[in-house]
């Protein structure tokens, strides 16, 4: 009697921890313009908290730290966003040059594969390859997927006002709530906590250098190439770069394509795709490894299903924000027992 007890107070368990995982799950993609902005926020506010709090000890004023920290994020993220979206409308611009070229290339190769089936060919020849490829498409789709400038630099005042509350309480909240628990279990919250600010921090510190060497790397090969927008490939490079495994593939095939559809099928493609190819794959997979260490200690299978899960709630942010949220998540499941077969499945030691 006492085992079936225990078995339906399991199953009434899992129930309710499967409810409300679910209910979580339509709050955070109810509510994303909400909680993306703050999950930003809280990164940053990990990111740079040690060095604010140093500035502080040193009896800097704080309003002129916080002033200081905030405009030099503002004018990095703006000056960033800028040029994003400038070198995409200049993508716009000259589609239409592309668009022709991308219009015979088809043309040619289909005509030179001399498909011997009749309505194969009647098919192609009854193709609009000019609506296929109509610029005012390829605008609104680049436009729909960039947004807009404005919308942009609201959500950075966004980001920026939470972030500004966060660094400026004089006491942190998880020294507040620390002081309604007993000792153990205020140590193990601070312990918790620190442990999540510094994975993290030290992940964007590291994930932050690897990026700006490879976007750097990436502008050397393709100004050598000459290929086109290389002001705008580079910082695709820098921004996909922390997607893990997607954003190196994404932000190669780019300049791949442009450079395709500009010189055609040459040796300068095959030089520019192979040292692109090269360099993310000695970054990626030999020098960040060496740098990064096993500061996630995630599984790679784990990270590729966080990419697809907070992609899929978040959209491409999710995907930034995926490895550093998942591995927050298995930190708090380590402090729990009841949590800690998950978190050792988690772990990628």
């Amino acid at each position: 009697m006492a085992e079936g007890l225990r078995g339906d107070t399991g199953l009434l368990k899992a129930a309710f921890a499967f409810i409300a995982a679910v209910f979580v799950v339509i709050v955070l993609r109810e509510l994303r313009a909400i909680f993306i902005p703050f999950c930003i926020a809280l990164f940053l506010f990990f990111m740079l908290n040690g060095s604010v709090r140093r500035l502080l000890d040193w009896r800097v004023p704080k309003p002129l730290v916080l002033g200081g920290v905030l405009s030099l994020i503002f004018l990095g993220i703006y000056l960033g966003g800028l040029l994003l979206f400038t070198g995409a409308a200049s993508f716009i611009n000259h589609f239409p040059a592309y668009s022709e070229r991308v219009t015979q290339l088809l043309k040619s190769t289909l005509a030179n594969l001399k498909l011997p089936l009749i309505d194969v060919k009647h098919y192609i020849a009854g193709i609009d390859w000019d609506n296929i490829f109509n610029p005012a498409q390829i605008t609104a789709l680049v436009s729909g997927t960039m947004g807009n400038f404005t919308n942009f630099i609201g959500n950075l005042l966004l980001v920026l006002l939470l972030l500004m509350f966060m660094l400026g309480e004089r006491v942190p909240m998880v020294t507040r709530i620390s002081r309604t628990l007993s000792q153990d279990r205020a140590e193990e919250l601070l312990d918790m906590i620190t442990t999540i600010e510094t994975r993290i921090q030290h992940y964007l510190f590291i994930k932050t250098l690897m990026s700006a060497a490879t976007a750097a790397l990436a502008a050397l090969i393709l100004i050598v190439g000459r290929v086109d927008f290389v002001i705008f490939t580079a910082l695709l490079v820098f921004l996909l770069n922390y997607i893990p495994t997607f954003g190196s593939l994404l932000s190669t095939l780019f300049p791949v394509l442009i450079t395709f559809l500009k010189y055609g099928f040459c040796l300068r493609l095959v030089l520019v795709a192979a040292g692109l190819m090269f360099m993310q794959f000695a970054m990626g997979n030999v020098l960040e490894p060496q740098v990064m260490g096993k500061s996630m200690k995630l599984s790679p299978i784990i990270i590729l299903l966080s990419l697809v899960f907070w992609g899929w709630l978040w959209g491409v942010i999710g995907m930034f924000l995926a490895v550093p949220i998942t591995a927050a998540i298995k930190i708090v499941f380590e402090s729990i027992p009841g949590l800690r077969p998950v978190a050792a499945a988690m772990s990628g030691e």
